[in-house]
This record gives C-alpha cells, sequence and structure tokens, in this order.
C-alpha cells in the first residue's frame, strides 16, 4: 500500500454489521493520504501487544469519497481497490 492508492475498509481485521454479519459496501471508497510507521516497541511492552502491532500494520490516514477524512487507520484493515502509479 502506498499514497495515493485508492481503498475500501476490508473485514481482515474486525466484521463491522449489524449482529455480526458484515455490511457490503463497494461503493465506500478513499485515497490514501498518509502511511506512518509503527515505532519499534519498547522493551516493557508485553509480546501480545507486539503481536497485535504487527497484526494491524501501519497506520494510514484515509480520505473518504463522502469528504471524511479518518486518521490512524489500521493498514491491514483495509483492500487496496486500484493502485497508484
Amino acid at each position: 500500500m502506498k499514497i495515493g492508492d485508492v481503498v475500501r475498509q476490508g473485514n481482515r481485521i474486525c466484521k463491522l454489521g449489524r449482529n455480526g454479519r458484515p455490511i457490503p459496501s463497494p461503493t465506500n471508497l478513499g485515497i490514501v493520504i498518509d502511511i506512518r510507521n509503527i515505532p519499534p516497541p519498547r522493551p516493557a511492552e508485553t509480546a501480545a501487544l507486539r503481536q497485535m502491532m504487527d497484526m494491524l500494520g501501519r497506520q494510514v490516514d484515509v480520505l473518504w469519497g463522502n469528504g471524511k477524512l479518518t486518521k490512524n487507520f489500521a493498514e491491514n484493515s483495509l483492500e487496496v481497490v486500484s493502485e497508484c502509479g
């Protein structure tokens, strides 16, 4: 994933929707406008927290088609629809 990619929210991290059923939204697309690496784990952090950080991936800011900006989105919860350049 890189800045400028078109993405949509996936269901790899958690399934969103009513009664645990995902609500498909193929039209809710956004553009990645910033990606930040996760700082390295500190010695005091537990192994479980380190695994969670690896599972979530980098922090991504997404500008959605409705104009809403979402900051610090988990990279691994997004699916790339179209790659930039």
